[in-house]
């Protein structure tokens, strides 16, 4: 999995109509119920698990709908929590948390679980939490078991190519929050904030 702090913008086709729409809203209606299944031996072998969303036709959509949006939040906390007993089971560590992300929602909103070097890695991809930016949406935050995670605020970057602007950087780019970086690959990039990423985890473990 690429480091999605420095991962690139995804291209979005305009909201079109869905067509068979009420037949996909009863399929995420019956996946936010299930799990996402987790194999412990790809954790073990890899070190990361993920699962994602599968919200198509809506993948390519900046914002689906807000009915899309909770079916698909739900059966990410679903997955989180079925997870949780195998994962605690384990003879190591082991970072595990849902990702809500606006606005490529579809695209990248997921559950992750982490063991080895991936745990330290998971903690810090986002940087550090935003005490100022905005709390996890009503929207998500009402979904049933959405309340036993404690939720953080991180800004969600995007890496612009200066490859792809010759001419400068883009107008809409340089309107958001961005800084210069220059990873190892020698090209100029710059990173814009376009939204936030809220992180749930559960709940730290009380000192004995």
């Amino acid at each position: 999995m690429q480091q999605l702090k420095y991962r690139r913008g995804t291209c979005y086709r305009p909201n079109q109509k869905v067509r068979g729409g009420k037949r996909h809203l009863r399929r995420l209606q019956a996946e936010s119920t299930c799990a996402a299944l987790l194999s412990i031996d790809a954790l073990l072998a890899r070190q990361y698990y993920y699962a994602k969303l599968g919200l198509h036709p809506w993948h390519g959509h900046r914002q689906p709908p807000k009915l899309v949006r909770q079916l698909a939040a739900q059966h990410l906390l679903t997955t989180f929590f079925a997870w949780q007993p195998a994962l605690a089971a384990l003879s190591e560590p082991v970072y595990s948390a849902v990702w809500l992300v606006g606005p490529e929602f579809a695209h990248s909103s997921q559950v992750v679980a982490g063991i080895g070097e991936r745990t330290a890695y998971y903690r810090t991809i986002f940087g550090e939490a935003d005490p100022d930016g905005p709390p996890l949406p009503a929207e998500y935050r009402e979904l049933p078991n959405a309340n036993k995670l404690t939720w953080q605020t991180h800004p969600w970057h995007i890496l612009v190519d200066s490859v792809d602007y010759p001419e400068g950087w883009p107008a809409w780019a340089l309107e958001k929050p961005n800084y210069p970086c220059q990873p190892e690959d020698n090209d100029e990039y710059l990173l814009v904030q376009t939204g936030w990423v809220w992180v749930g985890t559960l709940p730290a473990a009380l000192p004995a």
